[in-house]
């Protein structure tokens, strides 16, 4: 699929991983999770044994509905064109410990998808496939669909059950005609990373592990999977990692991704958190969006694949956010960056700093794609260098 002259797109979050405090109401009315702390922890504490299949259609009811063909229209209403489609390895059902992973049957999540991704297909929008939730969690954070302490992703098993569903999902990409749009497949999604909290990092077995094992390993269970469909160079995926601004190691050290033509890097950049105490200062903020640069040297396909409006500014404030918003907006799509992806599509926080769709119709930010591409040559930073 060709790749959009910048990537303006956004994350489906939610949907296919849940992170219940984005969908307070749906974890406890539709899933009926309780104060279980994520996917995993729902089916273990309420559906084990003769009450599974009681969860497995709960859960395929959320997959029906949260996210749907009609989600992706207004998605492109708005003058998007690409989407990101954060995904478990549970949805490949033969890589699961079912005696040990009780999540929901993974495989029942797949026409929902095969749906989204069809009707991406139909408007000529581009989609990545994210692994999001690896097995074991490759953080301490219920995003992996998991709530591991530590992260147990980072071990020989758990690396190979991780290739195996790269080497599915790259069947299923190119053997299935409504993954047509689908270019970007990346490998891992946020592992434990240095600027983490607690001394987290190096997670058990992730130094060197993550570098110098899983990360070519994932690039070959890609290729190998596209050798032997034979599909040619211009119809391959790129296959993306963390970029080094993550700060998880440099998956360019190794040279097989080094000399790989088709790799992309993932820049995940939250200025709200990283500026801390400081971060309900509209200066400061401003600031860091007008200076920042997150191109890194040799990482050629580079986009900013999360990133929000989050910060403690007062969200009613609509003229802050515009430029806020419009700040970053040409931050990352300064020279030499791909675009960017915002995080994310639909909550049920009603708050506009993390949901895009509703900062559309606050008209805080662009509503079509005009609107997004007069926001590159507006002035926004005078005053904030």
């Amino acid at each position: 699929p060709n790749i959009p002259l910048s990537v303006h797109p956004l994350t489906c979050i939610s949907w296919l991983v849940c992170e219940p405090w984005m969908q307070r109401d749906e974890w406890a009315n539709v899933l009926k999770c309780g104060d279980s702390a994520s996917e995993f922890d729902c089916m273990r504490d309420h559906y084990l044994g003769s009450n599974r299949e009681t969860g497995n259609s709960r859960f395929e009811q959320h997959w029906k509905n949260w996210i749907n063909p009609a989600t992706v229209q207004s998605v492109h209403d708005v003058g998007l064109n690409t989407i990101r489609i954060p995904i478990g390895y549970w949805s490949y059902t033969d890589i699961v410990d079912k005696a040990s992973e009780p999540f929901a049957d993974g495989n029942r999540m797949l026409p929902y998808l095969d749906a989204v991704v069809q009707k991406a297909a139909d408007l000529g929008i581009y989609v990545i496939i994210d692994l999001h939730g690896a097995p074991g969690g490759q953080q301490e954070d219920v995003f992996t669909g998991q709530n591991n302490k530590p992260a147990g992703f980072f071990n020989d098993y758990n690396f190979g059950r991780a290739e195996k569903w790269l080497a599915w999902m790259t069947n299923r990409i190119h053997t299935n005609s409504a993954y047509s749009t689908v270019g970007v497949i990346e490998v891992l999604n946020e592992p434990v990373s240095r600027h983490d909290a607690n001394n987290r990092y190096p997670a058990p077995g992730e130094d060197p592990g993550l570098i110098q094992k899983y990360y070519p390993a994932a690039l070959k269970a890609v290729r190998d999977t596209e050798a032997s469909l034979k599909v040619p160079d211009n119809k391959k995926l790129h296959v993306q990692f963390m970029s080094s601004k993550w700060d998880s190691g440099n998956p360019r050290s190794v040279s097989s991704v080094a000399n790989d033509p088709y790799t992309a890097f993932d820049d995940h950049n939250y200025i709200g958190f990283a500026l801390g105490d400081s971060n309900g200062d509209q200066y400061k903020l401003m600031h860091s969006a007008c200076t920042d640069s997150r191109l890194v040297s040799g990482q050629d396909f580079t986009f900013t694949g999360e990133w929000s409006m989050t910060s403690n500014a007062d969200w009613h404030d609509k003229t802050f956010f515009n430029k806020f918003f419009t700040a970053q907006q040409q931050l990352y799509e300064k020279p030499g960056m791909a675009g960017w992806i915002y995080w994310t599509w639909k909550t049920e926080t009603n708050d506009p700093r993390w949901t895009y769709s509703y900062a559309t119709y606050l008209n805080y930010i662009p509503t079509d794609a005009a609107g997004l591409e007069k926001n590159v040559y507006q002035d926004v930073c005078a005053g904030y260098r």
